[in-house]
């Protein structure tokens, strides 16, 4: 029969709601729950489709199904669907269109979350530089974080996980204005933050410039070349360092695998640059800069952890 609200449900209907494990489909479950594809997949354990069409659909089966797709609208918004009906063994199993139309809400907010996991931040890492050069200096540092596979990079960001840059604090061992000015625009770089399919917004404090801020892109925007998500310019300790800057960049690397991950290295860049001076600014830079990656698991209330555990490079 077709599937209609008050029917039974039929083992083709059931397959059909389940789809299936390694798909991007709205309207599936397996989309959503298990490996899915690209944007779309938790990892859990794959909601079996039923073998033969002439099967009937058990109370187990049915329980499962509705079961998993309440956890992952919890998982979304930390409320279940309250329309959707589990069975006992010995009941009819009755079709209703709500389990469509909830499979589509679920998919429309697929990479929501309702809460967030631990926080794991990575030990303080020291970037240091010390010369007297006149010359434009850069001063350069970056960090990793590495997942297991590119899938597991897929399941935590699809299930609300993510990666900051942070500068935790700075010394400007020289005490010269030149590497006070440098510190600022290199301070105002912290925080930014990659999650699935966006980065948040910083706020440029004045009178620095805001050359970019990214707040698209996200880990499924990446490539294994520098994206520069975020730049500042400008001084407020005089015009002299009005054209030093500071940016981040981010790219992704390692193995992309076939369902639609970009890679398992994430890699998060401070770029900075202090611009030559003339003999009447000739101030040593002598810095350094104390940062770190800040990792946000997803919340493991409703999803058992597919992401494993990332390490810091």
């Amino acid at each position: 029969m077709t599937y209609s609200s008050g029917g039974l449900v039929e083992a083709s209907d059931y397959n059909a709601f389940a789809g299936g494990a390694a798909a991007n489909v709205s309207g599936q479950l397996n989309t959503l729950w298990s490996t899915g594809y690209g944007n779309a997949g938790y990892g859990q354990t794959t909601v079996a489709n039923v073998t033969a069409v002439s099967d009937q659909i058990t109370a187990g089966q049915w329980t499962t199904l509705v079961g998993s797709l309440n956890a992952v609208r919890k998982h979304q918004s930390g409320v279940g669907f309250s329309n959707l009906s589990t069975y006992i063994t010995g009941e009819v199993i009755n079709a209703t269109n709500d389990v469509s139309t909830n499979l589509t809400t679920a998919y429309t907010n697929r990479l929501t979350s309702a809460a967030a996991g631990p926080t794991l931040n990575q030990p303080d890492q020291a970037a240091s530089i010390n010369t007297s050069s006149t010359s434009a200096v850069d001063f350069n540092f970056g960090r990793t974080a590495t997942f297991g596979s590119s899938d597991q990079a897929r399941y935590f960001f699809n299930a609300g996980g993510t990666i900051a840059i942070q500068v935790t604090s700075t010394t400007n061992t020289g005490g010269t204005t030149r590497g006070a000015a440098l510190l600022d625009v290199i301070d105002n770089c912290t925080g930014k933050t990659m999650s699935a399919i966006t980065f948040n917004a910083i706020t440029t404090p004045a009178p620095f410039t805001e050359n970019t801020d990214l707040t698209t892109y996200g880990y499924y925007g990446q490539t294994s070349a520098n994206l520069e998500v975020y730049k500042n310019t400008g001084s407020d300790s005089g015009s002299a360092y009005n054209a030093q800057f500071a940016r981040v960049l981010t790219k992704v690397t390692g193995t992309a695998g076939s369902n639609g991950g970009v890679g398992e290295v994430i890699t998060f860049s401070i770029e900075s640059q202090s611009p030559a001076q003339s003999p009447a600014f000739d101030d040593n830079i002598d810095v350094t800069v104390n940062h770190r990656l800040q990792v946000v698991y997803p919340s493991t209330t409703y999803l058992a952890n597919t992401w494993g555990s990332v390490t810091f490079g």
